[in-house]
């Protein structure tokens, strides 16, 4: 039957049909208009899913960036360094930016060792000649003095030595200074008596040996007093560590004078290197514990001396009144306090940044963008070869290598700059990269202007190691008061430190002579008394950076012998 046939003939039958006909149209309709929106609301809910994706995927990448940067710090390896495979070539080719390379002859391993000067040894025996020597003679019992074949007596035909070093540990000894008193027995009219020995500490019964002992063991071998308190105890006399504490700032109000002659020294400088580092402060007006900073200036090699300052924060005041009188040139990282230091002194005081900054942001970029990272590491890398060869160089030749080579080096990074700025997300490690050398470029580029700058910023880091290794054991200043003197006997130690002074011996004699009024400070400063007192520079430390200069020298130019001309 078909469809035709099956229709009602009836116009009732026809018109309820069509009535049902047009309801289930009508239910249809509605159906697919409510699939139509469902089908939209879950267009918009995957978007909405898509952009969350995206969003979660770039902060995962972040975190995951952020995650193996904290261990390495924990974990891994601190150096940014690259080490190449013998005869492996760099993944990415960058061209070499000098027209006419210098030509590198090829040298073997065994020309190389061959070449390498042997290290010089020094006789053991020569290093306890100034020692004091003790001799304990030893013999052989009488009965066998006698000879075994004609029993007749053995004379003495020489003698053996052997030497054995040995260790007394130090001791506390009292010093009694007897002042005799002498008077007229006719006349009555007076006493004659020799004054007092001067003492750093005016009244006390600290010698200058034991404050110095005192301040170098806790600011430069960096123990608490606590532990100064146990030790002192071993040697027999128990000295409270409130005792020591005024012993130590005694000693810093003695060496103030001296602290502020190198300050303003250390500020005719025509460079200056500076950084902070914070410390755990006690007291002070906020309940608990807050942070204060050390910051050190070090001079150039006409001034090097290395001074400290001390603050309760952060904050822009403490450097700009410590450079308030200065003029020349401002070596230091990015911190945002420079920048009205900088602006503020109408050009007197250049801003000069650190490459090793710089460098470091983009050694973190390397997981997430390693071509882009890598590409200017070796740029960089390429630099500090410039550097390393001209380390001997005069400050002329210095500079003229830098405007002849590292220019051109300069401005192919600066290039590159620019292009990443335009494709890479600002908030990726890359993106973070490339804006703070861009900000600071100027300031990157200004040590190639004067052949005196350094590339980077690292004498102040490791200058401020000192602070750093001590607040792991002495965690804390009692006070605020404390920071300033602080800041007086760091920079005394620092001075021992960095001409190679015993610190005892030093420190011992310079708080003798202040104690005993002496005020023409040129004597006291590090450089001229280690003049004066050869016994006392530690000769094993320059031997010490002498050989490690040359080991790194000698393994970096192996290292440019073995990468080769580059094409």
């Amino acid at each position: 039957m078909s469809v035709t046939e099956r229709l009602p003939d009836d116009p009732g039958d026809c018109q309820r049909l069509l009535e049902d006909l047009l309801r289930r149209n009508t239910e249809l309709r509605q159906q697919a208009e409510d699939a139509q929106r469902r089908i939209d609301e879950l267009e918009r809910v995957l978007d909405q899913t898509a952009a969350d994706y995206d969003q979660l995927k770039q902060e995962h990448t972040e975190l995951a960036g952020t995650l193996a940067l904290l261990r390495r710090y924990i974990f891994g390896q601190r150096r940014e360094r690259f080490i190449d495979a013998p005869g492996q070539g760099h993944l990415f080719d960058i061209p070499e930016i000098l027209d006419e390379p210098t030509p590198i002859v090829p040298i073997s391993p065994a020309d190389a060792a061959a070449q390498r000067p042997p290290t010089p040894r020094t006789p053991r025996r020569t290093r306890l000649d100034h020692l004091p020597h003790i001799r304990i003679p030893h013999d052989v019992p009488e009965c066998e003095k006698t000879c075994s074949c004609c029993g007749g007596p053995q004379t003495l035909i020489g003698e053996d030595e052997s030497r054995e070093l040995d260790f007394i540990p130090a001791r506390l000894e009292v010093r009694v200074h007897v002042l005799p008193k002498y008077a007229c027995p006719k006349c009555r009219d007076g006493v004659v008596s020799p004054p007092v020995p001067p003492k750093p500490v005016p009244g006390g019964i600290a010698g200058a040996g034991l404050v110095s002992f005192v301040i170098v063991s806790k600011f430069a071998d960096h123990l608490p007093l606590y532990r100064l308190e146990d030790i002192l105890t071993r040697h027999g006399v128990f000295l409270s560590r409130s005792t020591l504490c005024d012993w130590v700032r005694n000693a810093a109000s003695v060496l103030q004078s001296l602290a502020e002659f190198q300050k303003a020294l250390v500020l005719q400088s025509t460079i200056l290197w500076t950084d902070d580092t914070p410390v755990t402060v006690l007291g002070g007006k906020q309940l608990g514990s807050s942070k204060g900073r050390f910051w050190v200036y070090i001079g150039d090699a006409w001034h090097p001396y290395s001074v400290y300052d001390f603050t309760m924060s952060r904050a822009r005041d403490g450097p700009a009144a410590f450079l308030k009188d200065y003029r020349g040139f401002l070596q230091a990282d990015a911190y945002g306090g420079y920048d009205g230091i900088f602006l503020g002194s109408d050009g007197q005081i250049v801003e000069v940044a650190c490459w090793a900054h710089a460098r470091r942001k983009f050694f973190e970029a390397r997981t997430n963008a390693p071509r882009e990272a890598n590409q200017v590491l070796e740029w960089i890398r390429q630099l500090y070869d410039i550097e390393d060869r001209a380390r001997d160089f005069t400050p002329v030749d210095r500079q003229l290598l830098r405007q002849l080579e590292s220019m051109p080096i300069l401005d192919r990074i600066e290039k590159n700059l620019d292009e990443l700025s335009q494709r890479t997300l600002p908030k990726s490690a890359l993106g973070k990269a490339v804006a703070y050398a861009r900000n600071q470029w100027a300031a990157l580029r200004q040590y190639v202007s004067d052949g005196r700058l350094t590339i980077d910023n690292n004498v102040s880091e490791r200058t401020l190691r000192l602070q750093a290794i001590g607040r792991k054991n002495w965690e804390f200043l009692g006070s605020a008061d404390a920071g300033p003197r602080a800041a007086v006997l760091f920079t005394i130690l620092a001075g021992a430190k960095r001409h190679r002074l015993e610190p005892w011996a030093y420190l011992r004699d310079v708080l003798l002579r202040l104690s005993a009024g002496q005020t023409d400070l040129e004597p006291l400063l590090p450089d001229r008394w280690g003049a004066d007192h050869q016994e006392h520079v530690l000769h094993h430390r320059l031997d010490e950076s002498r050989r490690k200069a040359a080991r790194q020298q000698n393994a970096r130019q192996a290292r440019r012998v073995m990468a080769g001309p580059k094409a």
